[in-house]
């Protein structure tokens, strides 16, 4: 639930500021220094910028889980006389894109 609340305007403008230049609104801004303040006042042997890392790092998305293979498990399901895929052939017929050598 929201509530409005007043602030100092010297306040809300070092928000906007930081908001801008974090990417995030300035309710989000202003939400996120005081979780770090709440957060390092509970942990005073902590430093507020490892708190602050801390918590942008919970807030990043988590890439995804990919499957793992073993070559063994791949191999089994690949014959010589398996025609690949049009994405196959593309992929191999693509220009390289980094340092790639062929």
């Amino acid at each position: 639930m929201s509530r409005l609340i007043k602030i100092n305007h010297d306040l809300y403008e070092a928000a906007k500021r930081e908001a801008r230049f974090e990417r995030r609104t300035i309710q989000a801004q202003i939400e996120f220094w005081v979780k770090v303040g709440r957060a390092a006042i509970d942990n005073p042997d902590l430093f507020a910028t490892f708190i602050a890392n801390l918590l942008v790092s919970l807030s990043d998305p988590k890439p995804t889980k990919q499957a793992q293979f073993q070559l063994d498990e791949l191999l089994a399901n690949w014959s010589p006389d398996m025609k690949r895929s049009n994405e196959d052939d593309e992929w191999l017929e693509a220009k390289p894109v980094g340092k790639e050598v062929w």
